[in-house]
C-alpha cells in the first residue's frame, strides 16, 4: 500500500522523495526523510495536518531547519516545509507575517520602514513561525517581546485558533503548550524609531555575529540553552572543552556554545559531543545543561 499516494496527488510538483536531511539542514547532516511537502498556504497546510492525522502518519514541521538535527536513520515520515509560506504585510506600526517567512527578511523589512522592536534580533537564521514557537532572541530582544497574537491550527482538537500573547505563558526559550499548534502567522508591535539609527544597529549586530560566531562553518547555533545566572559557552569554555571533536563534529573554537560540523559530520557525531559537553560540564561544575536545539529521529543514547 502506498501510503503517500494522497500526499503525492494533492501536492504535485510540491514534495520530494528521501531527501537527505543533510540537503536542507543548517547542520548538514543527517538520513533521508520520508517525503518533503511544502505547503503554499494556510488551507494547504491544514489538509495535510489533517490527512497525516486521518492516515497515522508521523510528521514533523520546520522552516528554516536552523534548530534541529535529524538522525542518520533519517524520519520515516512526512516533513512539512512551511517555506512556500512567507509573505509578510505591515500596516502603521504592525507588522504580520507567514509562519515560513525567513525571520531575517522581516527583521530586515521592519528596519527599511524605521521600525524598531526587532532589531537586535538581526540575522537570527530561522522562520517567523520558528521564533515565535521557542521564543527566539538575541542581544536582549526576544520574538514575544513585541508579539501581538499568533493564529495556529490545534493539532488536538483539529480546529483554527488565534492566540493572543496575554493568553500564553512564556520565558527565555520557552513557550508553555506551543508543541499543540501549527503556527500559521504571527503579528507584532512594533514601534517608529530612527531609521539610520536601526540600521546602524543592524550593521553592529552583523558585524558582532561574524566576529564571534564560527559562520563559516555548517551550525545550528546555540546548542544549550543559558542557565540561570550564566552563559552555557562560559562553563563549556571553562571546561576547556573549545576543540573538542568527536568524528567530524568539533566544540567552535571562536564560540564554545557552537558545535560545527567541520568535517562531513555525521548526525551520530554532533549529538555524541553534545552529549560528551553536557557530561563533562556537570562532572566539572554541577549545571546541567539544558539542550536548545530539536533532536528528529531516533538516536542511539
Amino acid at each position: 500500500m502506498d501510503k503517500y499516494a494522497a500526499v503525492r496527488k494533492k501536492f504535485p510538483g510540491s514534495f520530494r522523495e528521501k531527501v537527505p536531511a543533510s540537503s536542507f539542514t543548517t547542520y548538514r547532516a543527517g538520513g533521508p526523510v520520508d517525503i518533503l511537502v511544502s505547503p503554499g498556504g494556510a488551507c494547504e497546510a491544514v489538509w495535510l495536518l489533517r490527512h497525516c492525522a486521518e492516515k497515522e502518519l508521523d510528521f514533523f514541521i520546520t522552516g528554516e531547519s536552523s534548530n534541529i538535527l535529524v538522525s542518520d536513520g533519517g524520519f520515516p515520515g512526512v516533513f512539512i516545509y512551511t517555506g512556500a509560506m512567507k509573505n509578510f504585510f505591515f500596516s502603521g506600526e504592525i507588522a504580520a507575517a507567514e509562519c515560513g517567512c525567513p525571520w531575517d527578511a522581516l527583521v530586515g523589512e521592519s528596519v527599511a520602514r524605521g521600525l524598531a522592536g526587532l532589531e537586535k534580533t538581526s540575522h537570527i537564521p530561522g522562520s517567523v513561525g520558528g521564533a515565535v514557537y521557542m521564543n527566539a532572541g538575541a542581544y536582549g530582544q526576544e520574538t514575544f517581546d513585541r508579539l501581538l497574537s499568533f493564529s495556529a491550527f490545534d493539532l488536538e482538537t483539529f480546529k483554527m485558533a488565534e492566540i493572543k500573547k496575554e493568553e500564553t505563558r512564556y520565558s527565555y526559550r520557552k513557550v508553555e503548550g506551543i508543541e499543540r499548534y501549527f503556527i500559521l502567522s504571527a503579528s507584532f508591535l512594533l514601534e517608529t524609531g530612527g531609521k539610520e539609527k536601526l540600521l546602524a544597529e543592524r550593521l553592529e549586530i552583523a558585524r558582532r555575529r561574524k566576529e564571534k560566531q564560527p559562520l563559516e562553518y555548517p551550525s545550528a547555533g546555540s546548542v544549550f540553552k543559558r542557565p540561570p545566572g550564566d552563559y552555557a559557552s562560559r562553563l563549556i569554555d571553562s571546561c576547556g572543552l573549545k576543540g573538542l571533536k568527536l568524528g567530524g563534529a568539533m566544540v567552535s573554537e571562536k564560540h564554545a556554545g557552537f558545535i560545527i560540523n567541520y568535517d562531513k559530520a555525521s548526525a551520530a557525531d554532533i549529538r555524541a559531543l553534545m552529549l560528551k559537553v553536557k557530561e563533562e560540564v556537570l562532572k566539572k561544575t554541577g549545571v546541567s545543561l539544558e539542550l536548545e536545539q530539536i533532536l528528529v529521529g531516533k538516536f542511539d543514547e
